[in-house]
């Protein structure tokens, strides 16, 4: 469990720049993204830089587990997630599971969207 100073630096790190989550997801996507940005740091040392690829997978598989589709069909929704410095996107969501946020300088678009349109 996190301390009260430990949810004070997870929202001095995180910046939400546009969401529309509920105010519990974002709690909890607060928490997911502080606490696997930490764990890769962990694993990156001298001059290598965190690999975003590593960090999309591992903030995708932890919301997909505290979060997963009420049926457990993939076509019922699954998250996606972009984690980088420079990227432009434009992408199809369901309503109310979106959220763009930056963590440590780096950005992080996190989105639930089904894989079959026509659902």
């Amino acid at each position: 469990m996190a301390t009260e100073t430990g949810k004070s630096d997870v929202a001095s790190r995180i910046k939400i720049v546009n969401s529309d989550m509920s105010e519990e997801m974002l709690a909890d996507l607060k928490i997911l993204v502080a606490e696997i940005f930490d764990k890769h740091k962990e694993k990156t040392t001298g001059n290598k830089d965190i690999i975003f690829k590593d960090l999309a997978t591992g903030v995708k598989q932890a919301f997909d587990a505290k979060f997963p589709p009420t049926d457990n069909k993939a076509t019922s929704g699954v998250y996606h997630c972009i984690v980088g410095t420079n990227f432009a996107c434009s992408v199809t969501h369901e309503t109310h599971f979106a959220c763009y946020l930056s963590c440590d300088n780096v950005s992080l678009l996190i989105y639930k969207s089904k894989d079959s349109p026509f659902d």
